[in-house]
Formats: structure tokens, C-alpha cells, sequence
């Protein structure tokens, strides 16, 4: 019998959860998420501030859905695909409308989408299958002409390239997992990456019940006691503890 996939989890990574453990103090999120977004940031050479860590790659998927689809209206999606990808659209609010892929690259077919807009058509939710990131200019091209925005559902595809620039480095919203058999894994984890600030704006505040501005505060050891809240927020913050010896090297 042969695995899909086996993480590589040993002495050194529980020696570094322990570490986390004794330095934060407390579980939760932590100093430790932050030096990993910076890590993640230097390594597909994007500013720190770009990266947002969150504890799955679906709820990477689900905040950067309700950043900008509002409820009710429609993404196009490749049929090929995780259920993640559907189910972080309908958690939205939206509506997820199948799309045909192509046969050589398993990307969705942009004819068939181009079919199936309509008023309501406000993003398109590309997948990386296998790690292919495949037909990207092509589908930024269809995205400009249709004012779509653009989710990059790149859960195969960190550490892939694309003509000699890295996934998540360019492009309008790009969410990875780090879930058990991805190319490298935090237990569980994921993270939007976008230079889209009101995007970040939400999405840092949403990870943690969207009370406003309380991740710097989680960076430091510290948490906000007097909640501002005005949308709807969720526990998806990633824990620090969560976070093994992840070294992202060429």
C-alpha cells in the first residue's frame, strides 16, 4: 500500500513546540505567528504585512471570499477541486457557480466561465491543481475584462513557481494551506497573501473575532480587553504552539 503522503514530524518539532510554549506563555496566538508570516514574506519575497496566518487553508479561502463578495452574489469556481473551495464560497454568503477545467492543465476553462457570468459575478476562485499554476496571465486577463476579482486557491502551489517568480508573490488574493500533506505543514494552519490593505484589514481583524487591531497586540504577548467590533469575526486565528520547525529555504 502506498501513501498519498506522510509528514515528517519528529524530535526537533516537538522540541519547538515546547520552546512556544515556555516563551508565549499562554496558547494561543503569539509572537511565533509573526515571525512566521515575516518568514513566509521573505521567502516568496513579498512585505511582511502582506501575509496574514490564519488556522486552516479553508478559512484562508472563506475571509478572502467575504472580503469582497458581498452575500448573495457569485463566484466562479473550478468543478476539480477540494470541497474547501465550495464550502468557504457558500460560508461567504455567496454562491459558487462550477466551471469546467481544461484537459492539459486541470485550470479552469475560461471559455465555460465566460459562459456562465452574470450580474452577480463578482470573483473567480482559480485552483492550483497538483501544484500547477497554470494559465495565470490568461486568467488575470479575464478577470480585467470582466472587473472580477481574483482568489488564487493555491493549497498545492506554496513553494511553486511561476516564470521564475514564486506563488503568492504577484497577484490579487492568494490563499495557501499547511495542513498534514502539504508541501510543508503546521499540523493545520493556512495564510492569505495580498497587497490589497483594506483586504488585510479585514482579514487580520476577522482571524480574531474581528476586534480591531488586536493582532499586534497577539504579536507582543499582549490581547485587547476593550472589543470594537463591527463585523462578523471568527476563531481562526493560527496558535503559535501550532507552528513546528518550519524553515522555508530555497
Amino acid at each position: 500500500m502506498i501513501r498519498l503522503s506522510k509528514s515528517i514530524i519528529g524530535n526537533k518539532e516537538a522540541q519547538e513546540v515546547t520552546r512556544i510554549l515556555l516563551e508565549d506563555g499562554y496558547l494561543g496566538m503569539g509572537a511565533e505567528v509573526g515571525r512566521f508570516e515575516t518568514e513566509i514574506a521573505n521567502y516568496i519575497n513579498v512585505p511582511a504585512q502582506n501575509v496574514v496566518c490564519v488556522n486552516t487553508g479553508t478559512s484562508a479561502l472563506h475571509l478572502a471570499v467575504e472580503a469582497v463578495v458581498e452575500k448573495g452574489f457569485e463566484v466562479l469556481v473550478s468543478s476539480l477541486t477540494f470541497l474547501s473551495s465550495y464550502q468557504a464560497i457558500s460560508a461567504a454568503g455567496a454562491i459558487p457557480v462550477s466551471c469546467d477545467v481544461y484537459e492539459d492543465s486541470f485550470s479552469i476553462d475560461l471559455d465555460d466561465a465566460q459562459r456562465r457570468i452574470t450580474k452577480k459575478t463578482k470573483a473567480i476562485m482559480a485552483v492550483h491543481y497538483a501544484s500547477n499554476p497554470a494559465n495565470i496571465e490568461q486568467l488575470y486577463s479575464f478577470a480585467q475584462k470582466n472587473n472580477l476579482r481574483v482568489i488564487e486557491d493555491a493549497a498545492h502551489a506554496f513553494g511553486c513557481e511561476y516564470k521564475g517568480k514564486k506563488v503568492g508573490s504577484f497577484g490579487d488574493i492568494i490563499c495557501f494551506s499547511f495542513d498534514g500533506i502539504k508541501n510543508i505543514t503546521s499540523g493545520e494552519g493556512g495564510a492569505i497573501v495580498t497587497n490589497d490593505t483594506n483586504v488585510l484589514s479585514i482579514v487580520k481583524d476577522a482571524r480574531l473575532l474581528s476586534i480591531e487591531k488586536d493582532s499586534d497586540k497577539r504579536y507582543s504577548g499582549q490581547r485587547s480587553w476593550d472589543f470594537d467590533v463591527k463585523r462578523q469575526g471568527y476563531r481562526y486565528h493560527m496558535r503559535s504552539e501550532e507552528i513546528q520547525s518550519l524553515h522555508l529555504k530555497e
